[in-house]
């Protein structure tokens, strides 16, 4: 099968515990002729006449899921389970069955398909509901998070009581009916040609059915019930309660000024959020945040993420800062560096089910930190514990509905940490993505009213690499905090201005695109990349684990692997040593990633002088924040120049500073991209508020 195979390449396939949902198919025709001649078949007459052996005296079926999308086949067979053993072997599944026993299912034509999504999505319901219907007597457990943050995400959805009569007015009240025939001649002026006006009254709640707490309120109060009791004017430079722990924080982590400032607002907000551009220490300063929170006495903290590679580094920052955390999760979806910190460690050997779950719950009730991944913040296993603090990660790109999963258990205080001019959530559905499943929650608080704490100093990029960025995306906000001189131009490449390391290779006027419908690729900026790329290795600089190639479109992608593995250069992990070679992937593949040098192929080149959705500035943010010591962008100067939103200012510069392979600059812009150079030092903040005189009592928010 498809799975068993996808285990031999080293893939995820199934594994012990999974939820799966095992199918048969067979063509539409052949079920279509069936139906018409013969009765619809039961369960087990289905198993005697296939490869399926029933054992079960009794089968109850579980009802069809959805068709697939574009489904060549239907489906005659299907059956729910868990998956029970793996063997080594990998030519079989055990599968414990929902219904019934356990039974042999053989053959080529058995389709198997993981449920993790389904259970994603019950997670996410039930979280909802939890939220939305705190005080509901026909649940067992009450939700205990703050009822606030239930005001918080249902503001201005709302309707007032005034537009749900007009409305009703409208669609019914204006309806007219005819009058009986003893009245059609009245002396009533309402009635006219036997046609009488009916008008209809209805009567509006004044006092909509909410719990006390839990009234809607509209989107201009949003901003106020973020900023809670502690700090209600929402000043960096007021005196806080909490300010020595701020202070004590910032040394030990030597924070600067605009970290500092968005953890003393974590600290005494109800709700923060903390923009953190491409290199400004977004991890650092989480990192922080938690360790403040502890200090304040509000663990343990709930640190999540929806990606396992956004959890994998908080956890890697807390354990460096001495915090005592424990990360949940799939054991292979974990890093191997961080095996140590699982919570399968805290289960003595030969302990029996009951022991390890109890040696489980036992290590996470003292635990100052939690690390899971959204989904699996809202596992049955956490249910008995309340987080009053809960910090979500690279929450601009979580879709608003996982957002929710971990504030249902017992959220008093949130702290959003993200950046909404970077990547949104990646929705598949198209009808999702048009109804407005890619609006996260930390963009729509932001257009809500809810200011973003910046981190405003990166220290990833050469300064000139993020110049542009800074200008064009963040107005110019985002200083740079290393020297130029710390990041000097990789070897292998003849820059057009040998202190700056960006450079611009424009591609003939006829490399054009080649568009396969699905996707579009281009041959010729495949081959100037290899060029590009054999010289760089070639230098000894760089090692193929340093250098990172990234394009929008998958058919590229391909492309140039491909020519990879036909010069012999590596792409995947060396076996022996365990080094990464080249790495190729998409602009949604190196969100969050850094190299020491990229190159970037934009693909478009047409007559049309159109890019599509290269033109994002979101995109075009990530694509060009990658780098640490070069970025080098291979393109069609004719077509992106015709961009009026990124690319085409993007090549205007490059190209008046020099920076563009074949075309001399003008002087004044060359001296002055030669000149661009570290903003600010990289020394701690200094005490910006007077010392507090005490503590505000926990819960007071």
């Amino acid at each position: 099968m498809a799975c068993l195979k996808s285990l031999e390449d080293g893939k995820r396939g199934v594994q012990v515990g999974d939820s799966i949902l095992v199918r048969k198919y067979r063509p539409p025709q052949e079920a279509a002729d069936e139906s018409e001649t013969e009765p619809e078949a039961t369960p087990s007459d289905i198993a005697a006449s296939s490869t399926l052996k029933a054992t079960a005296a009794a089968f109850v079926p579980k009802p069809k899921a959805p068709k697939p999308l574009a489904a060549p086949e239907t489906p005659v067979e299907e059956y729910e389970g868990v998956v029970e053993i793996v063997p080594y072997t990998l030519n079989e599944l055990h599968v414990k069955l929902d219904h019934g026993d356990v039974m042999e299912l053989t053959g080529d034509d058995w389709r198997i398909d993981r449920l993790a999504n389904r259970i994603t999505f019950t997670r996410q319901i039930e979280s909802l509901y939890e939220l939305l219907e705190p005080n509901d007597p026909t649940k067992k457990a009450v939700c205990n998070t703050n009822p606030v943050f239930r005001q918080i995400l249902t503001a201005g959805f709302q309707r007032s009581a005034k537009e749900v009569a007009d409305d009703l007015s409208a669609a019914i009240g204006a309806l007219s009916v005819r009058a009986p025939e003893d009245q059609s001649d009245g002396a009533d002026g309402n009635t006219q040609n036997g046609i009488v006006a009916k008008e209809h009254r209805f009567n509006i709640c004044a006092n909509p059915p909410w719990h006390p707490g839990c009234e809607m309120v509209d989107v201009e109060a949003v901003p106020a019930l973020c900023r809670g009791l502690i700090n209600p004017t929402g000043d960096p430079n007021a005196p806080g309660p909490y300010d020595r722990v701020v202070d004590s924080v910032t040394r030990t982590h030597g924070l600067n000024a605009s970290q500092r400032d968005a953890m003393k607002a974590a600290l005494e907000r109800r709700l923060t959020l903390i923009q953190g551009p491409p290199g400004t220490g977004k991890t650092h300063t989480s990192v922080a945040i938690v360790r403040g929170m502890l200090e304040i006495g509000h663990g343990p903290v709930l640190c999540t993420s929806d990606s396992n590679t956004a959890v994998d580094n908080m956890v890697e920052g807390l354990a460096k800062a001495g915090v005592n955390v424990i990360r949940l999760g799939r054991p292979e979806a974990v890093r191997p560096d961080l095996a140590r910190y699982q919570i399968e460690n805290a289960i003595p050997p030969g302990a029996t089910k009951h022991e390890a779950y109890e040696s489980q719950l036992r290590a996470v009730r003292y635990a100052q930190a939690i690390c899971a991944t959204c989904s699996g913040a809202g596992s049955d296993f956490l249910d008995r514990i309340n987080f009053s603090a809960v910090m979500l990660d690279e929450a601009s790109q979580v879709t608003e509905p996982m957002s929710l999963v971990p504030l249902a258990n017992g959220c008093q205080q949130l702290v959003l940490v993200g950046d909404h001019k970077q990547l949104p959530p990646t929705v598949v559905s198209r009808d999702a993505e048009l109804a407005g499943m890619t609006l996260s929650l930390f963009d729509r608080l932001t257009r809500a009213g809810v200011k973003p704490y910046l981190l405003d100093t990166q220290f990833r990029m050469h300064p000139a690499i993020s110049y542009f960025p800074s200008v064009s995306f963040y107005d110019g906000l985002v200083k740079s905090g290393t020297p130029a001189s710390e990041r000097p131009a990789p070897k292998g490449f003849a820059w057009p201005v040998p202190s700056v390391p960006i450079a611009f290779c424009p591609t003939p006027e006829d490399a054009l695109e080649k568009n396969d419908n699905l996707s579009y690729s281009n041959k010729v900026e495949a081959e100037r990349v290899m060029e590009i790329l054999l010289g760089v290795l070639n230098a000894g600089e760089l090692r193929p684990c340093h250098v990172g190639i990234v394009t929008p479109y998958a058919a590229q992608v391909k492309l140039i692997r491909s020519m990879l593995r036909t010069r012999g250069v590596r792409t995947g992990v060396d076996r022996e040593t365990g080094e990464a070679g080249i790495e190729v992937s998409s602009v949604d593949g190196y969100q969050g990633r850094e190299k020491e040098l990229m190159i970037v192929s934009t693909v478009r080149a047409n007559n049309l002088n159109t890019i599509g959705f290269v033109a994002d500035a979101r995109r075009c943010n990530v694509t060009l924040t990658r780098a640490r010591r070069g970025v080098i962008v291979v393109g069609h100067a004719s077509t992106l120049s015709k961009d009026r939103r990124t690319w085409g200012p993007w090549v205007r510069w490059v190209r008046n500073a020099g920076l563009a392979l074949g075309v001399k600059g003008r002087r004044e812009d060359m001296a002055a991209v030669r000149a661009i150079e570290a903003d600010v030092n990289a020394a701690p903040a200094s005490r910006l508020v007077p010392a507090p005189r005490g503590l505000v009592p926990r819960g007071f928010r």
